[in-house]
């Protein structure tokens, strides 16, 4: 049994013991509570791994204990906003060239799992369903140790509407996302080594311009995102070839981006799972060169 796999089957039955002893609501949310920095350090396990293989056969037992956690403490905000982590990057290192309908899925319970996270506000929690004003004020109640769940929903809700630019329903939702990543960008940009600048480069890359996207923008950002990863985060490039390079129709920039990321050294071993997807990427990307040119 793989290392991912034996650690779900293990908080599996700790939680199961833990909520058949118990037997009443207290007990179970302390079973819930306990299990987190265990979920937590698997998380992170898996993040320094660069064994897609394995990562990708020990994940799917991990979400689905995840999402039992979170149906039983739904408010728990550290929680959501692992689990909005977590279905980020299964979505887009096992599913998403596969089947980009399922990714879709999975990259809405993402989003959904981190706005619930930011719910711990009382303005957030009033203004999500309000209008976009509403949502705005909402947002200004997020600080630093929000980061993960901005971030995280950020880049649920980004890969969420790249699958869907066709539907009227995700265009009207564009306005919430550009809320809040610019409100990520005014808490810190430099969280995950510039993800906030990475996300905003690849919404300005791929909104239309008549609704307000922007090429030059969104180079901009995407240079901003290399500068503070040192351009270590093998994905930062991806995304910028992905969106901006394809969107302005340079060849020269998509190939050169790309093979960068395939010849790039092993230089941030806490990154090397999201690095790794970062290189499948790159080469599912080249294998298409001349459909997208």
């Amino acid at each position: 049994m793989m290392a991912a796999q034996r650690t779900a089957w293990a908080v599996g039955l700790a939680v199961g013991a833990a909520v058949a002893l118990g037997g009443c609501a207290p007990a179970t949310q302390l079973a819930v509570v306990s299990m987190l920095p265990i979920l937590q350090n698997t998380a992170n396990a898996a993040r320094e791994r660069s064994d897609l293989a394995m990562v990708g056969v020990g994940l799917p037992a991990n979400l689905l204990l995840l999402d039992g956690l979170i149906r039983t403490a739904p408010k728990n905000a550290d929680l959501l906003a692992l689990g909005s982590y977590l279905y980020f990057g299964y979505g887009l290192g096992f599913v998403e060239n596969d089947n980009p309908k399922l990714a879709s899925e999975y990259y809405a319970m993402g989003r959904d799992y981190g706005l619930r996270a930011l719910e711990r506000h009382p303005l957030f929690r009033k203004g999500r369903k309000g209008d976009l004003e509403a949502f705005k004020r909402g947002l200004r109640e997020a600080r630093k140790n929000d980061m993960p769940a901005l971030a995280w929903t950020g880049a649920n809700w980004g890969r969420w509407l790249s699958l869907n630019l066709e539907s009227a329903a995700a265009i009207a939702e564009m306005p919430r996302l550009e809320a809040l990543l610019d409100r990520m960008l005014e808490i810190d940009p430099t969280f995950e080594h510039g993800l906030p600048h990475a996300l905003r480069g690849t919404y300005d890359a791929m909104r239309p311009e008549l609704f307000g996207g922007s090429s030059a923008r969104a180079r901009e950002h995407f240079e901003a995102a290399l500068r503070l990863s040192d351009r270590h985060v093998l994905l930062y490039l991806v995304f910028y070839a992905e969106f901006y390079c394809r969107q302005t129709l340079d060849e020269q920039c998509f190939v050169g981006l790309l093979d960068e990321v395939l010849a790039a050294p092993d230089a941030l071993p806490e990154e090397r799972l999201l690095n790794e997807i970062g290189r499948e990427r790159a080469r599912k990307l080249k294998e298409r060169r001349t459909e997208l040119f």
